[in-house]
């Protein structure tokens, strides 16, 4: 009985924007710039719990934010990435940063490297093993170069009795290939060649 108190009491006190905030869009965008400003990456869902609206209204919103970007001539915009909203900057500001802070010639992607990360791309959750046994070849070196660049990630066991750990892509790979989401994957056999071709 008392455990069940403790529940209801934890989840009252579960923190809460307040509904002055909630109720003026200027403060709301404020608060969500905020937010995304600590939080990097943000899941959509997460902001639509925070700010209680839908997917719709955070788009407004932070379309109205990135217009405030665009005529204060900023260098800053907020991306909607897969199911995250994160913040980055805007791509003619590449080039420049990239001078100033790549220290190190970017690593090129090879055919295999692309090759395993396309197989994971489109089948994943994947194991090591089952993406060896397409690509009829070992994949270790491919899939730790790929973690290092930040391409794929860990995305858990395949099942309860099978405990060997699965790969996924990250948001990082749908920037990389200029998509939204993974509904766009069928793209990547047209930029599978363009990859190849930037990088000789």
């Amino acid at each position: 009985m008392e455990a069940q108190t403790e529940n209801k009491s934890s989840e009252k006190t579960a923190f809460e924007i307040d509904d002055s905030i909630l109720s003026n869009k200027e403060e709301l965008e404020k608060v969500m710039e905020a937010v995304i400003y600590v939080e990097g990456s943000v899941p959509i869902g997460r902001l639509r719990t925070l700010f209680k609206c839908e997917n719709s209204d955070i788009r407004g919103y932070i379309e109205s934010i990135n217009n405030k970007y665009r005529n204060a001539n900023s260098a800053i915009e907020i991306l909607e990435v897969g199911d995250s909203i994160i913040m980055t900057i805007i791509p003619s500001t590449f080039g420049t940063l990239s001078a100033i802070y790549d220290k190190k010639r970017k690593k090129k992607i090879s055919k295999a490297m692309l090759q395993t990360l396309s197989i994971i791309a489109y089948k994943q959750p994947l194991t090591k093993a089952e993406i060896d046994d397409i690509r009829q070849s070992d994949s270790g070196y491919h899939l730790r170069a790929l973690m290092e660049d930040g391409f794929i990630t860990w995305k858990g066991r395949k099942d309860y009795l099978d405990k060997r750990q699965t790969y996924g892509t990250t948001d990082k790979f749908l920037m990389h290939f200029g998509i939204n989401s993974l509904d766009d994957l069928p793209k990547l056999r047209e930029l599978k060649d363009l990859e190849f071709n930037k990088n000789e």
